[in-house]
């Protein structure tokens, strides 16, 4: 299995490792903090941890990306994080 540059994200990132862990809770956060209405929808839906999941897996895969076209891991987290993982706040809030 390749490594990478990345602490905890490997070429085809599990999705129970700590890293991931780690993303899942940093992004809940400032889901929670800057995104309540939109925290609030899919907690009733019953569908905030899958989106959560889903959202860091994507970036996980997004930064190994970047890796493999040569981008500096700044540039990737900057490119996975800031779409994904923490996004714009709610507009109408």
């Amino acid at each position: 299995q390749r490594t990478s540059h990345y602490p905890g994200v490997q070429a085809d990132p599990p999705n129970d490792d700590a890293c991931h862990r780690q993303l899942k809770a940093m992004a809940e956060v400032h889901w929670r903090e800057h995104n309540p209405k939109r925290v609030s929808e899919l907690e009733k839906a019953g569908t905030l941890q899958n989106n959560l999941d889903s959202a860091v897996t994507l970036a996980s895969r997004i930064l190994w990306q970047c890796e493999e076209r040569g981008l500096s891991p700044d540039q990737g987290r900057e490119l996975a994080y800031e779409n994904l993982l923490l996004p714009s706040p709610d507009q109408n809030e």
